[in-house]
């Protein structure tokens, strides 16, 4: 995994062009990161709730799963 800052600012831009589309009610599902993150479903895992814990992303439970949105 590269830099910590270059991951999550990659992560957010992917995150801020899916909420260009669908004005930030949809997210991001947790698979749309496996090409940065390049970690196993564990760590991605932690890496992303933590980014949430921090307010850089919001994680919600939506029908299908969990979706990545931009903090309001």
């Amino acid at each position: 995994m590269g830099n910590q800052e270059e991951i999550e600012k990659k992560i957010i831009e992917i995150v801020y062009a899916q909420h260009l589309i669908d004005g930030g009610n949809n997210g991001v599902d947790f698979g749309a990161f496996e090409h940065v993150l390049k970690l196993d479903r564990k760590e991605r895992n932690e890496f992303l709730f933590q980014m949430a814990k921090e307010n850089k992303i919001k994680i919600f439970q939506s029908l299908n799963g969990f979706r990545i949105i931009l903090p309001k």
